[in-house]
């Protein structure tokens, strides 16, 4: 199930937020150019790339995205459902693509629990076959409302790799932690399990495909429409921003260890 988001922020309405997303944006990344006195605004700005791209069957990146995951994780596992049947259909750089360079993606970056490694894998693929900066950012932009306002994983695999699992979530973030966090509740499970192993490699699978839709928008008629305003919550809350802050910053968030054995205090 997905949801539209709609919203109010201190009394500005949505328009009144889009129309202020145009502003922040046209400033918001600035390169100082010798010194204070001149600088030069960020804008969008089209980029050369080896990596053609040709229209793939979404359900079969799908289940090779599902499949790789038991032994790359999120990120990787993700680029793989791409590389593979692209390394068919287009061959040339994609031949000798390094898929498993951007394995420590996994778990919100090695561990760490932050951005959902789905998201940085389709991100690459993403960015090496649009060449165009506000392509890239829109449909990247696009895949992380996608990711935190639809009820996942709703992939089916062709044959059940770990476990069976029973629950679709809504994460509200592209959080990993959150988002995992909220599905091992539901579903009644540890981390540590075949359960949230089968959960996170179905989610990358559900990733995948949805990426797939859009650069296949994107091949088919040389341009992308956009689902969501870009930089909506900078524009709405003043900082890069969620707007789930009650998901980690309740009453009783929890206390950090104060020191590691592989920290000095």
């Amino acid at each position: 199930m997905t949801i539209e988001i709609e919203k109010k922020e201190k009394g500005l309405s949505r328009r009144d937020i889009i129309t202020g997303a145009g502003k922040i944006a046209a400033g918001a990344a600035i390169l100082s150019m010798g010194g204070i006195g001149k600088v030069t605004e960020a804008e969008a700005y089209s980029y050369a790339s080896d990596f053609k791209y040709k229209k793939l069957n979404p359900r079969e990146v799908g289940q090779i995205s599902y499949e790789n995951y038991f032994k790359r994780w999120c990120a990787s596992s993700v680029i793989a459902g791409f590389v593979a049947p692209l390394k068919k259909k287009v061959g040339g750089a994609w031949k000798g693509f390094p898929i498993d360079a951007y394995r420590a993606f996994h778990g919100g970056l090695a561990g760490w629990g932050a951005l959902c490694g789905t998201l940085s894998g389709a991100a690459v693929i993403i960015g090496l076959s649009t060449r165009d900066t506000d392509t890239a950012e829109s449909m990247i932009n696009d895949l992380a409302f996608y990711y935190s306002y639809t009820e996942l994983p709703s992939f089916t695999p062709a044959k059940i790799l770990k476990a069976k699992i029973h629950n679709m979530t809504m994460a509200g973030t592209p959080v990993c932690h959150i988002s995992v966090g909220k599905w091992m509740r539901s579903e009644g499970v540890a981390f540590l399990s075949n359960e949230r192993s089968e959960r996170c490699a179905r989610l990358a699978a559900n990733i995948a495909m949805e990426a797939v839709g859009m650069l296949n928008e994107y091949a088919a008629n040389g341009k992308y429409s956009p689902k969501h305003q870009l930089l909506f919550n900078l524009a709405a809350n003043g900082i890069t921003s969620q707007n789930n802050c009650s998901d980690c910053h309740g009453q009783n968030p929890p206390s950090p260890n104060e020191t590691y054995q592989t920290l000095k205090k």
